[in-house]
């Protein structure tokens, strides 16, 4: 299948992870991922915070060949080390990467995993790779309201005047020992 693939699909848009082109995609699994709750919940409207949910995850392999693909494309040797040297890169810079497959495209992905394999069997690699969608945020800004910015404190948070107690500098003196001691003979 991956070789029909490869073979027939010329016209179409080559799987790409970031810059790397991929010249037959294997498989593809996407992983939709949440937690739910073990706790009750009430019936009623949509209970949407009992259950979260995780990023997205998406698992390609697929193979590198020697061989050029595409009319005047690069070949050889080269091509197997530029591809290995890229992937090494995204892995060691941290980037955020663009997948793009006959399915779908997936944007600000990052690498979790990477297993580049070759065998005697060929003038190719293998490539497994494991991407995590990077969850954005923005910054939201909400305005008090006056009344509540500029309350005043009533009352005090403890005791003016209070006896705080004193602190002696001579060294502590040592307990003569309990009655029940000079009674049973301990201590003797």
């Amino acid at each position: 299948m991956a070789f029909l693939s490869l073979l027939f699909s010329l016209g179409s848009p080559q799987t790409m992870i970031g810059s790397v082109p991929l010249d037959a995609l294997l498989t593809e699994d996407t992983e939709l991922t949440a937690n739910v709750t073990g706790y009750a919940v009430e019936d009623g409207p949509p209970v949407t915070d009992h259950i979260t949910q995780e990023p997205e995850r998406l698992a390609l392999s697929g193979v590198v060949t020697a061989a050029g693909v595409l009319l005047l494309g690069a070949g050889g040797r080269s091509k197997l080390i530029q591809t290995k040297e890229a992937l090494r890169q995204i892995h060691r810079d941290r980037l955020p990467v663009t997948i793009v497959t006959g399915m779908d495209i997936y944007a600000d992905y990052g690498m979790s995993n990477a297993k580049i394999g070759r065998t005697n069997e060929g003038e190719k690699i293998t490539i497994t790779c494991e991407f995590q969608k990077i969850q954005k945020v923005s910054l939201r800004q909400a305005d008090i309201p006056p009344a509540k910015a500029q309350g005043s404190a009533k009352g005090k948070a403890g005791q003016t005047g209070a006896k705080s107690g004193k602190t002696s500098t001579e060294s502590a003196q040592v307990e003569p020992p309990s009655d029940l001691a000079s009674r049973t003979g301990w201590g003797k």
